[in-house]
């Protein structure tokens, strides 16, 4: 929820009417934030973390890990609607460059139970984040007015940064979604847009060549609800302020993560 520094995050079973959902939210927000977007990882069932983004100058990366009698209920059970409403350990997000500048495109990171500490980190080296993925053990987020894609490698504790500026890409970064293929070198990072006069839908490939999908030069409002059917054949976006929705496919029936995909590369 994007409500000053008082939002918070809140879940919703889809398969529920509006009148039988919660009405309180989860426990993530803690005493509230300017949250965007949210990701998990559950390569370990019975230890899951999730995590928020915060889109504030000073907004923290949020990591939830869960009561560890909550998430071994659920899993017993079959009922996880308490996971995320049931109090855990709450920490944020503190990056180390490796010489200690904002500019520098690497280094490490740790987690911390301060969230004032936090905060003033953000502040110095990842302000204003907003879209967030996790696979296979890497988080994936952007930062809107810096304009760059943050990895970091949950288990090794490291993390790089690149520039999402390239070619017709040229608004902030948005949501992202990454596609996962069983080649490798198929695998593609996408992204929303945020203040262009074009806003789209842009890629980055593995070795981190930058694409555009969609590139609509009649809608200005930001692209955003990126997301893809189960077999990744299928695209959503939605254009906020204008309203609109688009289902969209390949006309050669490929999924968007195979390298067939004919689509704008960026040489700048």
């Amino acid at each position: 929820e994007e409500n000053g520094s008082s939002g918070q995050v809140w879940e919703v079973d889809p398969a529920l009417p509006s009148n039988s959902q919660r009405n309180f939210p989860t426990v993530l927000g803690g005493t509230g934030g300017n949250y965007e977007s949210f990701a998990y990882d559950a390569r370990d069932r019975f230890n899951p973390t999730f995590y928020v983004t915060n889109d504030s100058s000073s907004g923290s990366l949020v990591r939830f890990t869960p009561d560890a009698n909550t998430v071994q209920q659920a899993e017993q059970s079959g009922d996880y609607s308490n996971v995320l409403t049931t109090s855990g350990t709450l920490e944020w997000l503190m990056l180390h460059p490796v010489s200690g500048s904002a500019g520098d495109a690497s280094g490490t990171f740790s987690w911390t139970s301060s969230r004032n500490t936090a905060d003033s980190n953000a502040n110095q080296f990842y302000q204003n984040t907003e879209g967030i993925d996790i696979r296979n053990g890497l988080l994936y987020f952007v930062t809107k007015r810096s304009k760059h894609l943050y990895i970091l490698d949950l288990d090794a504790l490291t993390y790089t940064k690149t520039s999402t500026v390239s070619g017709a890409f040229d608004g902030q970064p948005d949501q992202i979604k990454r596609i996962l293929d069983q080649d490798p070198e198929s695998e593609m990072l996408y992204f929303c847009e945020e203040a262009s006069s074009d806003n789209g839908i842009h890629a980055r490939d593995y070795e981190g060549n930058f694409y555009t999908i969609i590139d609509s030069d009649t809608l200005n409002s930001e692209t955003t609800g990126l997301a893809f059917s189960p077999d990744n054949k299928h695209m959503y976006i939605s254009y906020q302020s204008d309203g609109l929705i688009f289902d969209i496919v390949r006309e050669d029936g490929y999924p968007f993560g195979s390298m067939r995909l004919d689509i704008k590369y960026h040489a700048d």
